[in-house]
């Protein structure tokens, strides 16, 4: 049986990866240069450096995942949304973030 806490890192993890398949997917645009076909050409500085916020949010998830995950409560701010209890609710959730991603990386 899975406990609450490991759900929520679960779902922090899940998070994690796919703010790192969207970071990953600005790079791939950039190192492909067709990163122009999406943003205007001003934007594009923008967009590269939104790639290294993605990744510190990542980062801050995994962090967050482990704390959950070996059972060390972070100080509450009320500011956190529990995961619905539904695991289709979920998928629905998380396949809207995951299907542009991965048409993007599939076209």
């Amino acid at each position: 049986m899975i406990t609450t806490q490991k759900r929520a890192a679960i779902h922090h993890i899940i998070r994690s990866g796919i703010l790192t398949g969207f970071g990953l997917f600005i790079i791939y645009l950039v190192r492909t240069g067709s990163l122009l076909q999406y943003v205007e050409p001003n934007l594009s500085l923008y967009v590269k450096l939104s790639a290294m916020g993605l990744f510190a949010t990542a980062i801050y998830q995994l962090h967050t995942a482990w704390e959950k995950w070996q059972g060390i409560d972070a100080p509450a701010c009320d500011c956190n949304h529990d995961p619905s209890p539904s695991a289709i609710a979920n998928a629905f959730y998380y396949g809207l973030f995951l299907l542009p991603l991965a048409l993007g990386f599939l076209r």
